[in-house]
């Protein structure tokens, strides 16, 4: 099936590529005891500037009054492209005990959209100064006069600079439905939709041998399982 118009900001010699996503231990064993993923509704975000983007009215020269409410019926998932960071270990796994998995841009599509009820989207995010985000939140205003479900998604994937580190990728998903949960669930298959897991790299060498013992029993995953090696010490050097 072609899902051409799913992606945002992600040419096609780019759908391939790998990003990756730091979950606890417990989110990790819950994603193979279900086989579901879980998305998270959007108003559960900390930055004030995305959740004033939230919230975007305007009114037309006409006085007709443009709103985006809409958007609170998207739900999303965030992934990066960076692979193995230091800030991300420290941020996102504070109790050294979580692992990041990694799966294919496209996967992120080719699992959730064919049993979507709603438009998909995965998107990479775009990163403008405060001011150009202003600006850029008005253009929106002025040039939407009935603003469509792409457009909306569109809004949900510009960020401050400040934020750049994450270089992000967002999966979103848009629910039609009246009555909505926190929480979205759609069914996976997670040995084949995450190719790999790593392993915090600041556990010791028998902390490392426990954890994936653990993870392999309670999970029954066969793909690679490995400490990052974000402080592995380099190889010997011999300059001849």
């Amino acid at each position: 099936m072609d899902y051409t118009e799913c992606y945002v900001n992600i040419p096609q010699q780019e759908r391939n590529y790998s990003v990756y996503r730091i979950i606890s231990r417990e989110r990790l064993y819950e994603l193979f005891d279900k086989q579901k993923n879980t998305l998270l509704k959007l108003h559960k975000w900390e930055d004030p500037f995305e959740n004033f983007i939230l919230r975007l009215k305007g009114q037309l020269p006409n006085g007709e009054v443009v709103e985006f409410g809409q958007r609170h019926d998207f739900y999303s998932q965030c992934w990066t492209l960076r692979g193995n960071t230091d800030a991300m270990w420290r941020i996102y796994s504070t109790d050294k005990k979580s692992v990041r998995i990694k799966v294919r841009i496209r996967k992120l599509i080719e699992t959730l959209a064919p049993t979507a009820i709603g438009p998909v989207f995965v998107g990479k995010v775009r990163y403008l100064t405060t001011e150009g985000l202003l600006r850029w939140a008005k253009n929106v205003l002025r040039n939407a006069k009935s603003p469509d479900i792409n457009l909306l998604a569109r809004t949900l994937l510009v960020k401050r600079t400040a934020f750049s580190h994450e270089q992000e990728v967002r999966l979103l998903y848009f629910d039609p439905r009246e009555e909505q949960p926190i929480t979205f669930q759609y069914p996976v298959d997670p040995h084949t939709f995450i190719e790999e897991i790593v392993i915090d790299p600041r556990l010791s060498l028998a902390e490392i041998d426990r954890f994936i013992e653990e993870i392999r029993v309670k999970t029954g995953f066969r793909g690679k399982i490995a400490q990052s090696d974000l402080y592995a010490p380099p190889r010997e050097l011999v300059i001849s």
